[in-house]
């Protein structure tokens, strides 16, 4: 069996212009040396094999304290939050969540059709 991959590591300058860019966006904060932060980071690189049109970016909420905490307001991770296609905050979660869970999480808020 291979080893799962997970989501590249994003710089938050370079991926903000994204929310609120017309699709829905998931920001996935976490950090490297955080067991649950890795296992969400490869479930969600696994969604985005599925599906490379979805906006799913991992941040590293360490790296970019600033943003995590001052922006987000963040005191924990793993934390995913979701934005609407206009770029509203609509949902977030602190903690993992196993694959099936978090497909059904994203087709509430319109990134999976029915």
């Amino acid at each position: 069996m291979s080893e799962k991959k997970p989501l590249p590591v994003s710089r938050y300058a370079d991926i903000k212009h994204n929310i609120g860019n017309g699709h829905p966006t998931i920001l996935a904060f976490g950090m490297s040396h955080c067991y649950s932060c890795l296992a969400m980071s490869k479930v969600f690189a696994q969604i985005l094999e599925e599906h490379p049109e979805y906006q799913i970016y991992a941040v590293d909420g360490q790296k970019e304290r600033i943003i995590s905490r001052d922006i987000y307001k963040l005191k924990e991770m793993p934390t995913q939050i979701f934005f609407d296609a206009e770029g509203n905050e609509i949902f977030r979660h602190t903690g993992a969540y196993k694959k099936p869970v978090l497909e059904i999480i994203m087709k509430k808020y319109g990134f999976m059709q029915c």
